[in-house]
């Protein structure tokens, strides 16, 4: 199965856009593995996030950051505005106690970036609420 890199998938951005509703309903091509890309929040397990969950949360501006309000402005010098918004696809940290984590893409700066955002609880649930199309599973000849 491909794996799926940040780089490439920002390379090819306009093509995703473009087959978006159409990846959201193919199971196969929903559940792209994307490296690197997961929710881990402590007292829960690990999460995958897989293609369309990506596509779901940057398209539907929840893992989009476009204004630095959402970052904790002593650890992020990065600038980011609605023209170069930096996309989340990998969050980790303690929904209670706040340490938390992300590794973004950086439109300004076109590579991966890691951020410290605020709170985690609205990444977390905004994850959660992604529709995904059943599981696909390649069925396997009897003879």
């Amino acid at each position: 199965m491909t794996i799926l890199r940040i780089q490439s998938i920002f390379s090819n951005l306009s093509f995703y856009q473009e087959h978006y509703l159409d990846i959201l309903q193919d199971p196969e091509r929903y559940y792209t593995p994307v490296e690197s890309s997961f929710l881990n929040t402590f007292p829960f397990k690990q999460q995958a996030l897989f293609l369309g969950d990506l596509l779901q949360l940057w398209f539907g501006n929840k893992w989009k950051i476009i204004d630095s309000r959402n970052l904790l402005s002593q650890k992020n010098p990065l600038t980011v505005n609605q023209q170069s918004p930096i996309y989340l696809f990998q969050l980790g940290g303690e929904l209670i106690l706040g340490a938390n984590t992300a590794l973004a893409w950086s439109v300004a700066e076109e590579k991966i970036v890691t951020v410290q955002v605020k709170s985690i609880w609205q990444y977390a649930v905004f994850s959660h609420l992604c529709t995904r199309p059943k599981n696909f599973k390649v069925k396997k000849a009897i003879a």
